[in-house]
């Protein structure tokens, strides 16, 4: 992904990713002695500019498995979002530029803005439903069929980890016990590095992250901790509270826009919600 416009063979790259889900950062990225960063911010630098698509994005046609053989940093896409979060706090964040947005308050103010930061639209729910038009659900059933192999996602090698011993190394979601990350708070879900055997998952410790990223983190992770305080304590006030602090509803609604959004949301999922939460 990264060190393939680079031209590094991926088995030399040495790197270090830790942060939160979907907003973790590569904190170390070397070959050997060599940082590879100052080459990584003059090539995404120099690729991704705003409004210029850096190619097509790839369809989806459920076969992940071969997917790390052609991955680049986002599947051909203008990668200008995470260009500019790497150069104004210093690290690669992990999160593509579509969903990477969405957690900052940097990049979708307005229409203009977004055309411009991502040129081309990826509409994930209508990617998914496209699944099921001309036959392609039954090709992804036949393809069970099949031999499976495994994709670049984690579930098939920490399955295999478990049952068999053998070991593996991914970057899991897992409680900040300890904590692994020093200046996030303990009770936030963190991403680390963990080890997976037959004795389960083994998170490491990963120290504290630079200031600025564990700020921006911080910025989701208070949304996070009032979601659960509401769930935990049928406290409606609390959707409110992680609503309004959310950093893209900040940039785009008043407080009493984010309340009336929210009002509206609560009363359309009325049926789904614990009573407490429903609209009186």
């Amino acid at each position: 992904m990264l060190a393939r416009p680079l031209d590094v063979p991926y088995d030399e790259v040495d790197h270090l990713c830790a942060g939160i889900d979907h907003q973790a950062w590569v904190l170390r990225f070397r070959r050997g002695h060599e940082d590879l960063y100052p080459r990584l911010r003059a090539e995404m630098a120099a690729r991704h500019v705003p409004g210029r698509a850096a190619g097509q994005l790839a369809g989806d046609d459920g076969d992940h498995s071969g997917v790390a053989d052609a991955a680049s940093t986002y599947e051909g896409g203008n990668e200008q979002v995470r260009t500019a979060i790497m150069s104004a706090f210093g690290c690669f964040q992990t999160e593509s530029s579509h969903h990477a947005s969405e957690y900052l308050p940097y990049f979708r103010k307005d229409p203009e803005m977004v055309e411009s930061f991502i040129p081309q639209r990826w509409d994930y729910y209508e990617v998914c439903a496209a699944h099921d038009v001309g036959g392609e659900l039954d090709e992804q059933l036949a393809r069970l069929k099949t031999e499976l192999v495994p994709s670049v996602e984690y579930g098939a090698s920490i399955v295999n980890a478990i049952v068999t011993g053998v070991p593996a190394v991914v970057n899991g979601n897992v409680p900040n016990r300890g904590p692994l990350i020093s200046n996030l708070p303990d009770d936030a879900c963190v991403e680390v590095p963990c080890l997976v055997d037959s004795g389960g998952v083994q998170p490491t410790a990963a120290g504290p992250v630079p200031p600025q990223l564990a700020a921006l983190n911080r910025t989701n992770i208070g949304v996070q901790q009032l979601a659960v305080a509401a769930a935990l304590t049928g406290d409606v006030e609390h959707v409110h509270h992680a609503v309004a602090l959310d950093p893209l509803t900040a940039a785009l609604c008043t407080l009493d826009q984010a309340r009336a959004m929210t009002e509206e949301l609560l009363a359309a999922h009325a049926d789904l919600l614990p009573v407490p939460l429903r609209p009186r």
